[in-house]
């Protein structure tokens, strides 16, 4: 809630922020509060567990090979992180390549630790200086590939500005729909990335409700 404070205090946006923070792996006292918000989007417990062969790493890739990457942890720690027997995701998409994870992408992993080698279990990434984002409400403008959406949160309307691409899947109740469903007028829900340097929501998915709720 601390990020969803700061862009309504700021007047950037009145989103439902689902956070990732890059944290070191562990659950010292010092990272403990980042540990906790990361779980609460991805939905797992990565509390590391001595009994448990698979722990969590957190932390900034830094380089690229045909069988993972490296990864530098918040405290300057580098890992190799192999991937040949891990799922390869990234929010709202799913399953993604080793090929689609770039240099500077946040990830967590998530696998067996031998020395300063991980062998990966799964991995999840996402690009550098975006977090994932979700707005709803409605349509108010639409100017090419850039979608403005007003909404209401806590008493506070705000407008939001919505980027989508060839990439940004869309539904109508459910529905298979396109982006030129997108019109002035319509109540939507979004899921994406917001970019962090541009203050714009990457629009990743889409629907679009005859009969919006909450």
């Amino acid at each position: 809630m601390n990020k969803l404070t700061k862009y309504i205090t700021t007047g950037a946006m009145a989103l439902s922020i689902l956070p990732f923070m890059a944290s070191a792996h562990g659950m010292d006292n010092e990272n403990k509060g980042e540990k906790s918000e990361m779980k609460s989007y991805f939905g797992e417990h990565f509390d590391r567990d001595e009994q448990n062969e698979h722990k969590a790493f957190t932390g900034t890739i830094t380089a690229k090979s045909t069988t993972g990457f490296t990864l530098k942890d918040a405290n300057g720690t580098v890992y190799t992180v192999t991937t040949a027997n891990a799922k390869l995701s990234t929010p709202f998409l799913g399953s993604i390549l080793l090929a689609d994870i770039k240099v500077n992408d946040k990830a967590v992993v998530k696998g067996s630790l031998t020395g300063t080698t991980i062998a990966a279990k799964s991995v999840k990434v996402m690009p550098a200086n975006t977090h994932p984002a979700m707005t709803k409400g409605t349509i108010t403008a639409v100017n090419g590939n850039t979608i403005t959406v007003q909404n209401t949160h806590l008493g506070v309307v705000s407008n939001v500005t919505v980027k989508t691409d060839a990439n940004t899947q869309v539904t109508k109740d459910g529905q298979a729909a396109t982006l030129a469903d997108a019109t002035v007028g319509t109540t939507v829900k979004i899921k994406g990335l917001w970019d962090e340097t541009l203050n714009v929501l990457n629009a990743i998915r889409i629907n679009i409700k005859t009969m919006f709720s909450n």
